[in-house]
């Protein structure tokens, strides 16, 4: 079962959220001193949505994984797509879990008005999924690292 998170669930549950933060955190953050602070601040304040796909045991609840979402708005073109800003499943998460947790997320972004859910990736299940579900998975995400490449940019141009 996959259900969005309140606050004081987000609260309560925060150490095993924020662990799976740290192991699927998206190329897009980078680091910053107050990263996880801020992250959770973003949860509480509904900036961005919490996920947790669980199952109900006599001991309590297992958690099989963690996403977040955000909602991206492009000012340019006027749309909406919905983010998915990280993912991450504890033990293997057998295929129909997976569909049922995007089922879910669709539903959920078309309600809010979004044409697409879209996410970043380098694992290749993943991309696997997202094929065979009807997506496309075809861009290669880059990124600069603003003092790194700036060095090899002007050291380039000098030679």
């Amino acid at each position: 079962m996959m259900n969005q998170l309140l606050p004081d669930q987000i609260s309560k549950f925060w150490d095993i959220i924020k662990y799976a933060i740290e192991q699927s955190t998206p190329p897009i953050i980078g680091e910053a001193p107050n990263k996880m602070n801020n992250i959770l601040m973003a949860a509480l304040s509904g900036d961005i949505d919490v996920w947790a796909s669980y199952d109900k045991e006599e001991k309590g609840t297992k958690f099989n994984g963690i996403i977040l979402t955000e909602i991206l708005f492009d000012k340019p073109s006027g749309t909406k797509n919905l983010l998915i800003y990280c993912l991450y499943g504890y033990e293997n998460v057998d295929e129909e879990s997976w569909k049922q947790g995007i089922l879910a997320l669709l539903k959920y972004a078309k309600n809010k008005g979004c044409n697409q859910v879209v996410a970043y990736t380098d694992v290749p299940y993943m991309v696997k999924v997202t094929k065979a579900l009807g997506g496309e998975a075809k861009y290669t995400f880059c990124t600069f690292d603003t003092s790194r490449c700036l060095n090899n940019l002007i050291n380039l141009m000098e030679t």
